[in-house]
């Protein structure tokens, strides 16, 4: 039993080396490090005891056991550096604290070397035999320091295990699980040095060395399962604080009785405290009306409020959030603001253009119309008809564009997003176009059956101003339009193809659409192909363009709703 007993604790050593090295290679993942030293430091305890155990001799066997002893000041430090860094509280640990930590561990090992002349450590050694004197411990008095320092120790870990708890909670599985390998990795050799210190296991055997093999076997299936040494929490809490810290939005964290707890840079700025730390301070000392737009109970709030800053008023988009603690108990709320203003003054503005062009311009376009049409009437020169019919055209034209725009903010107002049938959206689509071009051949060519994608009632104009415009540009006498349909498996969306043999469509015209902006020296004439982009990109679908001597095939992607046949599909619109 003896026997095999030492070859576990030389393979706690080996096992505990190897593991070592294999931290310091990923050196650079947050607690890696510090994993390592302690690893190391846990292996070179499970040698030294080995070795005190091997040897007969009373000053050999002291030395090996003064030097295990030493090492024990090496794994609780190195293990809460672990913890510490691990889950991201390395931010907050200065040089002074390090050193502070160190105060206790150096001045335990210059204790433990020369506990002969004050035995603060340890008093009265003596040497055991175990197994017929082939094995051998030594057994003393524990003095006050020794004493000390394990309650040092202790705590130390105490305090790692209270962080990887804390952070567990919050996590998810994966950093969930890497927390209990390490709270396990701690734990096992805990127990295990208990029953030594307080005389559980044979006299003068140290069982912790043996018990890092379990905590050896515990932390490599943390690295291997859940990727311990390559995704650390640290880097996620660090994450999450610098966003919030760099956000252009201010944030601000409140108290249950609207007293500020933290808030980000852009905060800061939002309260003009002049440099002073506001934390304590009440929301209404600063924020008046954004306080006064909180209500008393503690539920999601979403408004828009007007703060006076810097001389001008500007308005938020105010977003409160409860902080919710264990049991469904609230404590406080967390409240972001994004400056609107801009975007508020912009929807003003085009809701006067939209008016403008729906209205204004289109009754006044009328009264053009009207007398152009009056004064042709009673004009007899041909070159001056000619010039009243190109007014009268450009008008039309004028007209149409505004119609269009009015459609398309009609459809946009009476949107409600939902699961649509494509194959009835095409085929209103396309009978509208027919009705008002007879002479144009369209033909929707067999679709699957119950094909679904999301969309709502503007998606059956953007596919009417697409089949009106495949007809309008052709020159040919009975012009030709072919729908057509395909499911692509692997993405599950849909692809509408609409293929005509006009002159296809000019190349300035698509790399507009396709690139999603206009320039100066690139832009569309029309407004007709916007309004489907904009329209098909709303609900989360593509518009690209094939132009060749046949014609032009405008080709719509649109993601696939979902269906008793198809449960995988990104059906979002149902939901809304």
């Amino acid at each position: 039993m003896w026997t095999v007993y030492l070859a576990l604790v030389l393979f706690a050593g080996v096992l505990g080396t190897a593991i070592a090295l294999y931290a310091i290679v990923h050196r650079e993942t947050p607690g890696a490090a510090p994993l390592s030293l302690l690893l190391l430091g846990a292996a070179m305890w499970s040698i030294a005891e080995g070795l005190a155990l091997a040897n007969a001799g009373f000053e050999t066997t002291l030395f090996w056991t003064s030097l295990r002893l030493s090492i024990t000041t090496v794994v609780p430090l190195a293990w809460l550096l672990t913890v510490v860094e691990y889950t991201g509280h390395d931010r907050t640990l200065a040089t002074r604290h390090l050193l502070g930590l160190l105060i206790e561990p150096i001045a335990f090992v210059v204790l433990v070397w020369t506990s002969g002349g004050h035995g603060l450590v340890w008093s009265n050694p003596e040497l055991v035999f175990v197994q017929n004197i082939e094995y051998t411990g030594i057994v003393v008095t524990r003095g006050i320091a020794f004493w000390g320092h394990v309650a040092y120790s202790y705590a130390l870990i105490a305090v790692g295990a209270f962080l990887l708890v804390r952070m567990s909670v919050r996590a998810n599985e994966l950093y969930r699980a890497q927390s209990t390998a390490l709270l396990g990795a701690i734990a096992v050799p805990l127990v295990a040095n208990a029953t030594y210190l307080f005389r559980l296991a044979p006299r003068g055997i140290d069982p912790t060395g043996i018990a890092f093999v379990a905590s050896g076997a515990i932390i490599t299936g943390a690295i291997l399962r859940n990727e311990l040494l390559t995704v650390a929490a640290g880097t996620r809490e660090i994450g999450r604080d610098e966003i919030v810290t760099r956000l252009d939005d201010p944030v601000f964290i409140l108290d249950q009785n609207r007293v500020l707890t933290d808030y980000n840079r852009a905060g800061a700025t939002l309260l003009e405290t002049s440099g002073r730390d506001a934390v304590g301070d009440r929301l209404a000392e600063h924020l008046p009306t954004v306080a006064e737009t909180l209500p008393e109970d503690t539920d999601d709030v979403h408004c828009v409020t007007a703060i006076e800053h810097n001389g001008s008023v500007r308005n938020y988009d105010l977003q409160a959030t409860p902080l919710e603690r264990p049991f469904d108990a609230a404590d406080g709320r967390i409240v972001s603001l994004r400056d609107v203003t801009e975007r508020i003054r912009r929807e003003q503005q085009l809701d006067v253009l939209n008016r403008l062009l729906r209205h204004n311009i289109r009754n006044e376009m009328n009264v053009v119309r009207g007398h152009g049409e009056l004064l042709a009437a009673d004009l007899e020169d041909q070159t001056h008809q000619s010039r009243i019919d190109r007014i009268v055209e450009t008008v039309d034209t004028v007209t149409e564009r505004a119609e269009k725009v009015a459609t398309l903010t009609r459809a946009f107002e009476a949107d409600e997003p939902a699961t649509l049938d494509l194959a009835i959206v095409l085929q209103d689509a396309i009978d509208t176009v027919r009705r008002s071009h007879p002479e144009a051949t369209i033909e929707l060519r067999a679709l699957e059956e119950d094909l679904r994608v999301q969309g709502a009632t503007s998606l059956g104009v953007a596919f009417e101003e697409l089949l009106a415009n495949a007809v309008d540009h052709n020159e040919a006498a009975k012009p030709t339009v072919v729908v057509s349909c395909e499911v692509d498996r692997p993405s599950e969306s849909v692809t509408v193809q609409i293929a005509d043999d006009g002159p296809g469509i000019d190349k300035q015209e698509r790399e507009v659409i396709e690139n999603g902006r206009e320039t100066a020296l690139q832009h569309g004439s029309g407004i007709g192909l916007w309004l489907v982009a904009w329209i098909v990109r709303t609900f989360g679908g593509t518009i690209d363009f094939e132009v060749d001597d046949d014609g032009t095939t405008v080709i719509v992607r649109l993601p696939r709703a979902e269906t008793p046949e198809n449960p995988d599909g990104e059906n979002q619109a149902d939901a809304s």
